[in-house]
């Protein structure tokens, strides 16, 4: 069939359309998705409903899709409205230039009519050249995450901060304790663009996935005291154990290493084989003391912009001006 010759049009997202949609995934990728996730990725995410946009065939059929969402970034203090591009699939039938081009640029003219300063993506390597060459977009960096081999690892020692682990399975009791601990935490951020780590951005991302499962700890000092809370996940691949730490908060940004040393540590006691993790500039320069190596899975960072007035304020193609966490992408 030459798709190129069918007549296709964009139109945006209806209640109910996510069935059709998620049988587009199944049809397209092997990446597991379902309606639920869809309506946490899409509907219920904590940023106002995304930009999800539609590519349908002469008969009705829903052959394209792409979601924007509507991320609030912080920089020094500044809200920034910008967008978090994914769930970009395309049927196998339709995958031609015609088509991708008439659904992207639907969605670039949609995010600027909502007032999008820009969108932000990590896009696989299929998509990117695409992107990269032909629609504007520019690369902030090709990244590798930081990863720890625990095979012969010991970083544990006499120095480190005596802590306590506190599994948490319900975070409703726990609102005022993680926004003041994002607020006590704000100076490790405020020089980045970020996300902010409030209850309701922490409570959607880790405990309503419909999909994936994570460990979410409370960090306690000696004394009790609350200094910081992890989000970890485990991931199997041709029979190695993988412990992402998909994100860390801390109270003082002094204590980082010595809370990352224990993250490592409880993952080593669940048989993990490597640790990985994504960080900003500081983190990154931790990692690298206590031996992570920025050896594991590269990935793109691209972003497309549709207001230049926002690079007065900061760099966003410099990679050192983003705090990067894996809590940021829907991959992990």
């Amino acid at each position: 069939m030459n798709s190129s010759n069918i007549e296709t049009r964009v139109r945006p997202y209806q209640n109910g359309d996510e069935h059709q949609i998620v049988d587009l995934f199944r049809i397209s990728s092997d990446h597991i998705r379902t309606v639920d996730f869809f309506k946490w990725a899409n509907l219920i995410n904590p940023f106002l409903q995304s930009i999800s946009l539609l590519l349908e065939s002469e008969d009705n059929s829903i052959v394209g899709h792409y979601s924007v969402m509507k991320v609030e970034l912080v920089y020094k203090d500044r809200l920034i409205k910008a967008g978090f591009g994914a769930q970009l699939v395309i049927h196998p039938l339709f995958r031609n230039f015609k088509c991708m081009w008439q659904l992207l640029q639907a969605t670039w003219s949609k995010s600027q009519e909502e007032g999008l300063a820009f969108i932000y993506a990590f896009p696989n390597n299929n998509i990117w050249p695409i992107k990269n060459e032909l629609m504007g977009w520019k690369l902030v960096k090709v990244f590798s995450s930081h990863e720890l081999e625990l095979k012969q690892a010991n970083i544990i020692d006499g120095e480190v901060l005596e802590v306590e682990f506190q599994r948490v399975d319900n975070l409703s009791s726990y609102k005022n304790l993680i926004n003041k601990m994002f607020e006590d935490s704000k100076n490790r951020f405020n020089n980045l663009v970020h996300i902010e780590r409030n209850y309701e951005f922490v409570h959607w991302r880790f405990f309503q996935h419909p999909i994936e499962h994570y460990q979410f700890f409370l960090i306690r000092s000696k004394d009790k005291v609350v200094i910081g809370w992890a989000a970890l996940k485990f991931y199997k691949k041709e029979e190695i154990l993988y412990g992402h730490i998909v994100d860390l908060v801390v109270s003082d940004e002094n204590m980082y290493m010595d809370l990352l040393k224990h993250v490592v540590k409880l993952f080593k006691s669940y048989g993990v084989d490597i640790v990985s993790l994504w960080g900003n500039k500081t983190t990154r320069d931790i990692c690298n003391e206590i031996g992570f190596v920025e050896k594991g899975f590269a990935t793109n960072f691209g972003i497309i912009l549709f207001e230049n007035s926002i690079l007065e304020q900061v760099d966003l193609y410099n990679y050192n001006s983003w705090d990067l966490a894996m809590s940021y992408s829907d991959a992990f």
